[in-house]
């Protein structure tokens, strides 16, 4: 039997796992672990083990042929002691040693990031970043998450917290890029233009249809998303932008906007070199970086 990764990636609703062989290819998408019905972090690691170990067996294989685990959490966290330390949508991780305690319970090692993390990690291990030394991403959803992969690894900083710039303020009305650059965002600018629909699916149904307000909602989205892209551009100099999240899948509303912001707020160079792309994995992305810990670890 080969030797297993695991990478598993924890949601609101669900944490799901994914098997990998040491030459991260997927061999198997493990049955997902409701979170709503779990009363515990102990319980969550007991049932996600369970899944593990199902999944394993299927392959043929038993759970002494996992070498290792990768986690990608919301957080924040704590890297150094593998600490979730406050799970907004997961309450009962909040301030629980997720790492060593699933660590425990596998009797394998475990590295744990933030999901913005391995999602960039995934897509410059194996989406549309692979091959180049510098990948830059960002996840749209009901946050605004981002991530640096530097020559195949995650650029941490000093303490941990490189690329939180969601919450930075952007505007003379106070707002972060996360305020705006977030599903709250495109429905506060909607409702401002009129709109009556309530969701970022129905808003690009109208757009679809060419509504007005629609439009114009998603191409304000785009502007603001690409003047913060164009920031972080002209510090880092990224041969790739991936952008993913929920969000993404709007992207025929709202990336011409971007694209032009963004182009028009960088230098020459950068403009003519610059890959700008929707992910490639799409919902698979964490569970590759998350298992893709294990193999940058141990290789």
């Amino acid at each position: 039997m080969t030797k297993i990764i695991t990478g598993i990636d924890i949601g609101g609703t669900s944490i799901k796992a994914g098997l990998f062989n040491e030459d991260l290819e997927l061999l198997h998408e493990c049955v997902p672990v409701k979170t709503a019905p779990l009363t515990s972090g102990d319980e969550l690691v007991e049932q996600v083990l369970v899944s593990i170990k199902t999944g394993i067996s299927k392959l043929g294989g038993q759970l002494s042929d996992l070498v290792g685990i990768g986690i990608g959490s919301p957080g924040p966290l704590d890297l150094q002691t593998g600490v979730i330390i406050e799970s907004p949508n997961t309450q009962i991780l909040n301030a629980f040693p997720l790492r060593d305690k699933i660590s425990d319970a596998a009797g394998v090692p475990v590295w744990l990031d933030n999901d913005a993390n391995v999602f960039v990690l995934g897509e410059a291990q194996q989406g549309v970043g692979k091959g180049y030394p510098y990948v830059l991403g960002v996840t749209l959803g009901t946050g605004f998450g981002w991530g640096f992969v530097v020559n195949g690894k995650v650029y941490h900083g000093a303490t941990g917290t490189a690329m939180e710039y969601g919450p930075t303020v952007w505007n003379r009305e106070g707002h972060t890029w996360e305020d705006d650059v977030s599903i709250g965002g495109l429905m506060r600018v909607y409702r401002e233009l009129g709109g009556t629909v309530d969701t970022p699916e129905k808003v690009s149904k109208q757009a679809a249809k060419g509504d007005d307000k629609a439009l114009a909602a998603w191409h304000e989205y785009g502007r603001v998303l690409g003047l913060s892209l164009s920031h972080s551009v002209n510090m880092l100099d990224p041969n790739v932008i991936v952008v993913g999240g929920a969000m993404a899948k709007a992207w025929e509303h709202f990336s011409a906007a971007m694209l032009e912001t963004l182009r028009r707020n960088i230098f020459t160079k950068p403009r003519e070199n610059l890959k700008v792309m929707p992910s490639q994995l799409g919902n698979l992305a964490a569970l590759y970086g998350a298992a893709s810990q294990v193999h940058i670890a141990s290789g």
